[in-house]
């Protein structure tokens, strides 16, 4: 089975002829065994594994990092590390190769980023609302054997995404209709599943959540500044109020993200199944963007939850400076040898 569209090979039950249809007659240019639309990915594969293993590392060898709430971002940093690592290769081999079983191996995979990105923004909303509504009683209820333990959790509940393999693993363009019609029915529930467990109800849930937070801070900011206290104290709520919207804003931009880039995805899957002969006369540019849509959360999450959330980014922010300052010493003792060097030459020939 292979997916719908030109750029992707991916599989899927209902176009089990498309890979004799890509192969037969190819509408692409190659470069050497390496498809030209495939370019894109392999460029966006070496900024995620450098961005996300940057923050790794950040986290992992900064012990004040070390933190509840940033633990959860370092396990979603692998989540998205393993996109560039596995994900994106998969996918290239895939559309240069056409072989049924790397393709089915590349969906199943995006499947299980999928279900571990919405899993890690549905914690992390959980982790800032519990800070927010509960903050005398944060430790109590949070703490870093629990974190661990949901953590573990959400890892496994998403490789519930390998439960596909049982009934896709041996299709191919010779699997009987009748077959054929047990795996689309398979399909059909699967994916209803995983729209409605991983995709509607989170979503839903977040929502609620993040607009309940951005209530209760803007509530909390509007009494401070009502009541009369000293200015001291209302200079450092003032600042705890900004750090909290900024960490919830994360949260916010994060879904936001997460349904701009993946509900295009899920829409096609349906359309493969109860529209098929739709998905066949779609052109190739819109197929381009919903596959690449997929690939900018990785990127974009390390990226968004660096630059808003305070801790992190005083850290980048320190480290950059440092970074600069080497570089800047570095130059300048080169420069200063270089005088000293025409200066003696010039010493010399007086």
């Amino acid at each position: 089975m292979a997916q719908q569209t030109h750029f992707q090979g991916e599989t899927n039950m209902n176009s089990s002829d498309n890979l004799t249809r890509n192969e037969a007659q190819p509408d692409f240019i190659e470069m050497g065994r390496i498809r030209a639309d495939t370019i894109p990915a392999l460029v966006m594969m070496v900024f995620i594994l450098v961005i996300n293993g940057g923050v790794i590392l950040l986290i992992s060898c900064n012990s004040h990092l070390r933190k509840t709430s940033n633990i959860i971002l370092v396990s979603l940093a692998v989540s998205d590390f393993l996109v560039g690592l596995v994900g994106i290769p998969l996918l290239v081999t895939c559309n240069s190769t056409f072989s049924i079983s790397i393709c089915l191996s590349s969906t199943i995979f995006f499947s299980f980023i999928a279900l571990s990105t919405i899993s890690h923004i549905v914690v992390m909303t959980c982790d800032r609302y519990v800070y927010i509504i509960w903050a005398m009683r944060y430790h109590n209820f949070v703490n870093r054997s629990r974190v661990l333990a949901v953590l573990g959790f959400i890892w496994f509940l998403s490789l519930t995404a390998c439960v596909r393999i049982s009934w896709t693993w041996q299709v191919n363009i010779e699997t009987s209709e009748e077959d054929m019609a047990k795996v689309k029915e398979q399909e059909k529930v699967y994916l209803f599943i995983q729209f409605t467990i991983f995709f509607a109800f989170p979503l839903a849930v977040m929502t609620l959540l993040d607009t309940r937070m951005l209530l209760l801070l803007r509530q909390q900011y509007q009494r401070i500044m009502k009541e009369n206290l000293p200015a001291e104290y209302r200079s450092s709520e003032n600042k705890f109020q900004k750090r909290q919207r900024k960490v919830v804003s994360i949260c916010v931009f994060l879904l936001i993200l997460y349904v701009t880039c993946w509900l295009p995805y899920f829409i096609l899957d349906v359309m493969q199944l109860y529209a098929e002969e739709n998905v066949k006369t779609l052109p190739k540019i819109p197929l381009l963007v919903i596959y690449y849509l997929r690939l900018c959360t990785p990127l974009v999450n390390p990226l968004l939850y660096t630059l808003r959330k305070p801790d992190l980014k005083k850290v980048v922010k320190s480290l950059a400076f440092k970074i600069y300052n080497r570089l800047r010493s570095g130059n300048s003792s080169e420069n200063g040898t270089e005088e000293f060097a025409l200066t003696s030459r010039s010493d010399s020939k007086s």
